[in-house]
């Protein structure tokens, strides 16, 4: 009888540490505050972002990213990490800002 106790107390350690893995990073980049809406669908909120500085978003099902003035978004899903970039554009970290694909290792061994 007494296991069980132990055996909550992991599971629950666990499932604190998985956490974070339902989460999307946004890091901005850029020398300015930035303005981002998470769209979930029903639910829109509006979350500010000092220069510099990282949040980490709980998008479940997926949403869109949004920097208020840049005109676009883009519909993410856990786990993935986005930066604003100097010019206050959203895209995914290691995404080529000019054709928008994501760079392949073998891409930048020329």
């Amino acid at each position: 009888m007494r296991h069980i106790p132990i055996l909550s107390l992991i599971l629950a350690g666990t499932m604190v540490a998985a956490t974070p893995a339902l989460a999307i990073t946004v890091t901005n980049q850029d020398k300015a505050e930035h303005t981002f809406t998470v769209d979930q669908g029903e639910e829109q909120a509006d979350r500010k972002l000092a220069a510099g500085a990282s949040t980490e978003v709980e998008c479940k099902g997926g949403c869109e990213l949004r920097v208020r003035g840049s005109g676009y978004g883009r519909s993410v899903e856990t786990g993935d990490k986005l930066v604003i970039d100097g010019e206050g554009m959203i895209r995914f970290a290691g995404e080529d800002i000019v054709t928008g694909s994501i760079k392949s290792p073998d891409a930048t061994k020329q």
